[in-house]
């Protein structure tokens, strides 16, 4: 697994959501937005690391080498998710609606912790969703009659 390609994307997905949000809502004057901007990142990084796997080695992943990644993608998701939420607050604004509790504090650690399972699931079903996508559509490009 590419783990600077799932931080590239995760990154891209989530900045890039940001700015469209911070955009919506100073053009129609709302109040978009909401935790769910978090998962999705992670989301469709490990649905594009599933389809690279699958590109890449000819198979899908077997379920040791998927829970592996799921769970450093999830280490990863994180410590991506603490420097958005709370070391870019200064450069936009978007991001400081993540911030609902003070660092280190119980409800952070509670917040935290359901993010990390949201994180582990999120990948490890995604990575399989990815890998299966892939699979199907190389079996389509072969053709019924090609192995």
């Amino acid at each position: 697994m590419n783990y600077p390609r799932y931080t590239a994307v995760f990154l891209g997905m989530a900045i890039g959501v940001a700015l469209i949000v911070l955009a919506a809502n100073a053009w129609a004057d709302a109040g978009l937005g909401s935790s769910a901007q978090l998962l999705a990142p992670a989301m469709v990084a490990a649905l594009i690391e599933g389809r690279a796997f699958v590109r890449s080695e000819g198979r899908k992943p077997n379920p040791a080498e998927a829970w592996n990644f799921a769970l450093l993608a999830t280490v990863l998701a994180v410590i991506l998710n603490i420097a958005l939420s709370y070391a870019m607050t200064a450069l936009m604004p978007e991001f400081a609606k993540l911030t609902i509790a003070e660092f280190g504090s119980r409800q952070f650690l509670i917040l935290l912790g359901l993010y990390a399972l949201g994180y582990l699931l999120s990948n490890r079903f995604f990575l399989g969703i990815g890998a299966r996508s892939e699979q199907d559509a190389a079996a389509r490009r072969n053709g019924p009659d090609k192995p």
